[in-house]
């Protein structure tokens, strides 16, 4: 495990010499912004399945009743909404940081 990341290190130095500061923090913001969105990503699954396992024993009646009021939709509405609001503030994020230069 050392020894990948000491190559990894050893190879983003060699890179950043040979294609430029402005490239390594192209790479560096897309690298962060994909970990960012990823982690997220998981984030948000974690949630609706725990949600999914906790109305899993539900009686019918009650069931039937989140199902008439569209409680699921309603549900993945607010996560779909929060994944796509933390993608476009996670490349407006990169972009900045790329074009100003500072980490803010």
């Amino acid at each position: 495990m050392t020894a990948v990341i000491s190559f990894a290190l050893t190879f983003l130095g060699v890179l950043s010499k040979a294609i430029g500061p402005l490239a390594m923090r192209v790479l560096l913001a897309c690298g962060i912004s994909f970990v960012t969105y990823k982690g997220a990503g998981a984030s948000v699954t974690w949630i609706l399945d725990s949600i999914r396992s906790s109305t899993g024993g539900m009686p019918a009646v009650a069931a039937g009743l989140l199902g008439y009021l569209w409680v699921d939709k309603a549900i993945s509405m607010m996560f779909g909404a929060f994944t796509a609001s933390l993608a476009v503030k996670a490349v407006n994020g990169s972009i900045s940081r790329m074009v100003v230069g500072g980490n803010k």
